[in-house]
């Protein structure tokens, strides 16, 4: 036997099999389902998976989006809510105003009524009409009595203390929604299912506080247009009584 000589060249164990690392591990990294790519059920079925978790999540979205635009609105009525009362506090103030001036209004006329007799009765004297006895004038104590006597108070003026702006703004019932604050709670870890349904919870109770916002905005409106027609019958009674009143005085003197 020849040695062991069983290859003529030992470099060339080496020629046929030498790989490179990039290359070695680029075909290590075969995706295993690229055999069944093919497979025109796996590819459905993917595609399938693809379409539905786009659907998913335009419909987290979607109620994202829309639990936005509610709390927003939310926001706007609760500004409105915060107006209007702002609005009734005015109101209050010129209706109690202008009772003020129906009450002086009263007093004066009681005096512009002294003053008619007054010169009634000068009148008659002066022109010699003797055969209808001139009023006498009223006496010094009588007229003082007038004067002095204090101003009548208008029963829904003084029927009751007034409430304090601060009193009837906590106690009103549109200001208990100042008070709630809305939580989100945004957890992109969650599943699907468990997400949309906190978002349509969310929304359910967002409506919820709109419809009891609207239902308060409703009731303060309304409360608000009897009180401008309240106000508008005072503001006439007080047109009529100081147009009643210049024409008097200007009889009186002559003009």
């Amino acid at each position: 036997m020849s040695g062991h000589n069983y290859v003529t060249n030992p470099n060339s164990l080496f020629e046929d099999d030498d790989v490179d690392d990039e290359t070695f591990l680029k075909n290590s990294r075969v995706n295993p389902t690229s055999a069944n790519s093919t497979n025109p059920f796996e590819q459905q079925k993917q595609a399938f998976e693809e379409k539905r978790r786009e659907i998913e999540n335009r419909t987290l979205e979607s109620s994202k989006r829309s639990l936005g635009l509610l709390i927003e609105t939310e926001e706007v009525g609760k500004a409105t809510a915060g107006e209007l009362q702002k609005q009734r506090e005015q109101l209050e103030k010129t209706s109690r105003q202008l009772d003020e001036i129906g009450a002086t209004l009263r007093f004066s006329q009681k005096h512009l009524n002294g003053l008619k007799s007054v010169f009634g009765g000068l009148k008659n004297y002066l022109a010699g009409n003797r055969e209808m006895a001139p009023r006498p004038p009223p006496s010094t104590s009588a007229s003082g009595t007038q004067m002095g006597s204090p101003i009548p108070q208008d029963n829904g003026l003084g029927a009751a203390m007034p409430i304090s702006a601060e009193d009837r703004y906590n106690s009103h019932p549109i200001n208990r929604l100042r008070s709630d604050e809305v939580v989100k709670v945004q957890s992109p870890q969650k599943a699907f299912d468990s997400q949309l349904e906190e978002n349509l919870g969310e929304m359910c109770e967002s409506l919820s506080r709109l419809k009891n916002l609207g239902l308060d905005l409703k009731s303060e409106i309304e409360s608000q247009n009897d009180l401008l027609d309240n106000m508008n019958d005072k503001i006439e009674d007080v047109d009529i009584r100081m147009s009643k009143q210049n024409k008097e005085m200007n009889k009186l003197l002559g003009k």
